[in-house]
């Protein structure tokens, strides 16, 4: 078993692929008494296009989301139900780029794993359990309909890709839901679930290669088909987006505003892609936030308000950044956007103050053990380490920022407004 030791936050991490294919991360923790241990496929709401051996194959909207579901129920026994009675909270969730099922207790770890990897590496479907679950999923679709914020967000994606899977919610669309079927969700399932493609990460207090023996334990009473060769297909995107303006109807007590520009200065891989959302991020921190001096006029201008948000985030195929805020007129809101992106200002002092806020809080967050599991999981896939994904924020530069802000594009942008009539 290798070992990843980083002395300056005094951590080491483990790690090991088996027989299987299987990757295995094991955060050692020794002065906790806590284990949380996450299993993770990086098959999540936008691989809607793949190649699979060879075939290219289009997946209905949500299908990663309705996996999900499906591997909590087995037709003999309630998975959730069993990690309450072993003292273990479970839950799962999917991103748009991966699916994660995990677990944490405070007691002996060994029953809680072998149900975690048993019940995600096994599939039990019949054609009446689907029917079943696609009026759950169909319920849960409404009832998120009903949430503003969820809409606006949803709604702002939908109105800058033509083509891109970031248009559907994670969990789909009524239509897609419904045409999903048992032989899709198989088909899906082998393809992105062989042990070679996925990661099992644990932070524990407990030694390192007894919880490494229990994996192995598990995986060597198991059989899997060969692994298959799976291609995500890039789909070609039009620069311009779908449509400029949406306005919805909702019971909401003030307009909500978002303004969303779609970026395609993405990179090649998922890493770099990481770390352009990052200076991103530190761009957008500077101008619209607390550290730029005029923020407090903003405010008191009522150009936007205390639920004013900005984000971006880049994939290999994907960039957006989007800012939103509750205000009367769209059209105050927007001159004022359009007026700061086309005045971007870069402070060293503040990017010295931000590098110091993000490692702090990264560094903050090894003492979380969700955060570490889940962390570890997310550097796999990102093909470098956690300690590597931490320190990152300390090879950003004055230079990084500036070429940035050189190949945003303002001019493509969907807006959104929610009103109440």
């Amino acid at each position: 078993m290798k070992q990843l030791i980083n002395k300056r936050f005094n951590e080491t991490i483990y790690s090991e692929v088996l027989e299987n294919g299987l990757t295995v991360y094991i955060a050692h923790k020794p002065n906790f008494r806590q284990s949380v241990c996450v299993f993770s496929t990086p098959f999540g709401a936008i691989n809607l296009h793949q190649k699979i051996n060879g075939e290219e194959i289009k997946w209905n909207a949500g299908l990663a989301h309705f996996l999900e579901h499906k591997l909590f129920e087995k037709q003999d026994m309630d998975v959730l139900s069993m990690f309450t009675n072993l003292g273990a909270n479970a839950n799962a969730y999917t991103s748009y780029q991966e699916t994660n099922y995990y677990f944490s207790t405070t007691l002996p770890i060994e029953e809680p794993l072998n149900l975690l990897l048993d019940f995600v590496q096994s599939i039990d479907l019949t054609p009446q359990s689907v029917d079943k679950e696609k009026r759950i999923i169909i319920e849960e679709l409404k009832m998120y309909q009903e949430i503003p914020n969820f809409q606006m967000v949803m709604k702002s994606f939908e109105a800058l890709y033509h083509k891109h899977a970031l248009k559907y919610d994670i969990a789909g669309s009524v239509e897609s839901v419904t045409a999903i079927t048992k032989e899709e969700l198989e088909k899906a399932y082998f393809a992105n679930y062989h042990p070679s493609q996925m990661v099992l990460s644990i932070a524990t207090s407990l030694d390192p290669m007894e919880v490494l023996d229990l994996v192995k334990k598990n995986q060597r009473t198991k059989t899997f088909d060969p692994v298959m060769v799976v291609e995500q297909l890039i789909l070609e995107e039009p620069i311009t987006v779908q449509s400029s303006d949406e306005h919805l109807i909702m019971n909401v007590n003030r307009q909500k505003n978002a303004i969303t520009y779609k970026q395609h200065n993405y990179k090649e891989t998922p890493l770099e892609n990481y770390r352009l959302s990052l200076i991103t991020r530190l761009i957008l921190d500077m101008n619209f936030s607390s550290l730029e001096d005029d923020f407090q006029s903003y405010l008191d201008q009522g150009l936007i308000n205390d639920s004013f948000s900005s984000s971006a985030e880049y994939g290999v195929d994907y960039g957006f950044i989007q800012f939103s805020s509750e205000g009367e007129s769209m059209e105050v809101f927007e001159e004022f956007i359009n007026e700061k992106v086309r005045n971007l200002i870069i402070n060293p002092d503040s990017l010295v103050l931000l590098k110091k806020r993000y490692l702090g809080q990264n560094i903050s967050d090894l003492g979380d053990f969700e955060s570490v599991a889940i962390d570890n999981a997310k550097a796999h896939q990102l093909e470098t380490n956690l300690f590597e994904l931490i320190e990152m924020i300390e090879s950003i530069e004055i230079d990084d920022l500036i070429d940035s802000i050189q190949h945003f594009d303002f001019s493509n942008k969907s807006k959104v407004i929610i009103t109440n009539k």
